[in-house]
């Protein structure tokens, strides 16, 4: 391998292979992170794509004072049935890709996080 070159994992979540930048990903801590590409202004709120690497959700919702991300998270915490406090930002509050920490009590699994948002876009 060339220096300066990373060899990326390939690992599975669900029936999808994946490398290391997945939209899922399991911290140590037990907790779920989850990356999302939001696209603010939209109709509805709903998850228009669950990609390998950033799930897509659309937010019925204006992209200023903090009002989209009102509705993501208060939408994702509909899509995964989690509490307000089991829900969080870890990155890019003010930008379109964010991170999401989910530190569910009832220990969901990346398994079960997929078909949740999988049953949100259809």
């Amino acid at each position: 391998m060339a220096p300066g070159k990373s060899r990326q994992k390939d690992s599975k979540i669900g029936d999808v292979a994946v490398k290391d930048e997945a939209a899922l990903a399991l911290r140590k801590d037990g907790s779920i992170e989850i990356r999302v590409h939001a696209k603010p202004g939209a109709k509805v709120s709903k998850v228009t794509d669950v990609g390998a690497e950033q799930i897509g959700v659309s937010i019925a919702a204006p992209p200023r004072d903090g009002e989209a991300n009102e509705e993501l998270i208060r939408h994702l915490r509909q899509v995964l049935g989690v509490a307000k406090s089991e829900i969080n930002f870890d990155k890019g509050a003010k930008s379109r890709s964010k991170v999401i920490v989910v530190s569910s009590k009832q220990q969901l699994t990346i398994e079960q996080v997929i078909e949740k948002l999988k049953a949100d876009a259809n």
